[in-house]
């Protein structure tokens, strides 16, 4: 008589594990994916709308240092724990964060210009450096905290 799982009469030693289902493993990545992308956004610029003053260099300090730093943490754990999904999302919301850095900055110094608020105590180039400073640190944060089984 056949065995109901397997429909064999061969008897086994020890059950038959299930091989990974690659429907949840593709819904667990793009999750993973959505969430850190998502969330490292959000973490990171919303002290930067929040402080308005950031054409101080102490404005600009505060606020960098209130978002980007936790949005750096959040980004290694999800890299950890979402592996290579993760690291992706982290990258890409650090990419949209420094569109955004680019963006904020910049508004900084046209206020300047147009003579409605004070110069900025940085100099213009910060307009370029800060956003891509943002997305290397990001980048190599995801590349070192990428667990060592995964391969790029």
């Amino acid at each position: 008589m056949a065995f109901e799982p397997l429909e064999t009469d061969e008897k086994l030693e020890q059950p038959v594990q299930a091989a990974p289902d690659m429907d949840a493993a593709m819904l667990f990545g793009c999750s993973g994916f959505v969430l850190t992308s998502i969330g490292g956004y959000l973490l990171s610029v919303w002290p930067f709308i929040t402080f308005q003053d950031t054409e101080r260099l102490s404005g600009l300090v505060l606020a960098s240092a209130v978002g980007l730093i936790p949005a750096a943490f959040v980004g290694i754990i999800a890299t950890r724990r979402f592996r290579l999904a993760g690291a992706c999302g982290f990258v890409g919301g650090s990419m949209a964060t420094g569109i955004f850095l680019y963006l904020r900055i910049q508004q900084a110094f046209l206020a300047h210009e147009a003579r409605q608020a004070p110069k900025p105590e940085y100099p213009s180039i910060c307009i370029y450096l800060i956003p891509l400073a943002w997305i290397v640190l990001s980048t190599l944060l995801a590349i070192v905290s990428l667990p060592s089984s995964e391969e790029l």
